[in-house]
C-alpha cells in the first residue's frame, strides 16, 4: 500500500537510516536491509514499485542471482524474459531510478519498448538456437538505440518518482521552502 510505504520511509529517515532507491543489481523483490558505509541501510524493494508486480521482480532478481549483474540495457533486454515485463513496468522501474547504475533515467524511460524489442529478438533467438558465427551469442540482435534529447529536470524526475512510488522518493517540491517552514516554526502533519 503507497500510503503506508511513504510512512515507512519516512519513519526510517527520521530515525537516521538510509532508504537506498531501487535498483536492478542491487535491490530484492522484497524490501532488504544491506551493509552501508557506517552500519546498515534499507534497499526498496523492486516489487514495491507501482504497477511492476512482486513475481516479475522475483524472476529477474533470480536471473541476476544466477548470471551476475546487468552490465547495460542491451545485457537486460538480452537476459530477460519478455513475456515477464511490460512497457509499463519498464517505465515504472525507470522512472523509480533501477537502470540509473547502467543507463541515464530518462533515457531507460523512452526506450522502454525498444528494450522490449530487444529483449523479444533475443528471447527469438535463444528458443530458434541461433548463435552468432561463431556461438558467442545471439544473432542478429540489434543492440539498443538510445534515444537523444535532454536530461530530466528534477521536476521531471520527481514527478517520474511519484508515478512510480506513489510518493515523492527522493526530494519533495516543499524542499525549496524547508528553510523557511524550519525559521518560522512551522510543524509536520506528523507532529
Amino acid at each position: 500500500q503507497t500510503d503506508k510505504l511513504a510512512i515507512f520511509t519516512d519513519d526510517i529517515r527520521r530515525l537516521g537510516i538510509p532508504c537506498l532507491p531501487p535498483a536492478i543489481n542491487h535491490s530484492e523483490a522484497e524490501f532488504d536491509v544491506e551493509p552501508h558505509e557506517d552500519g546498515h541501510a534499507v534497499r526498496y524493494a523492486l516489487g514495491a514499485l507501482k504497477g511492476v508486480g512482486e513475481k516479475a521482480m522475483e524472476q529477474l532478481v533470480e536471473e541476476r542471482q544466477l548470471n551476475g549483474r546487468f552490465a547495460s540495457l542491451d545485457d537486460f533486454a538480452a537476459r530477460i524474459d519478455p513475456r515477464l515485463l511490460n512497457r509499463r513496468q519498464i517505465e515504472s522501474l525507470a522512472g523509480g531510478g533501477a537502470f540509473d547504475e547502467i543507463a541515464e533515467r530518462w533515457q531507460a524511460f523512452a526506450a522502454a519498448e525498444t528494450i522490449l524489442s530487444a529483449a523479444a529478438s533475443a528471447a527469438d533467438a535463444r528458443t530458434s538456437g541461433q548463435g552468432g558465427l561463431f556461438g558467442e551469442g545471439p544473432a542478429n540482435v540489434v543492440p539498443i538505440r538510445m534515444p537523444t534529447g535532454e536530461d530530466w529536470t528534477l521536476a521531471q524526475r520527481m514527478a517520474a518518482e511519484k508515478e512510480s512510488f506513489g510518493f515523492y522518493f527522493s526530494a519533495h517540491p516543499v524542499d525549496n521552502y524547508r528553510h523557511l517552514v524550519q525559521a518560522n516554526g512551522a510543524r509536520t502533519f506528523a507532529e
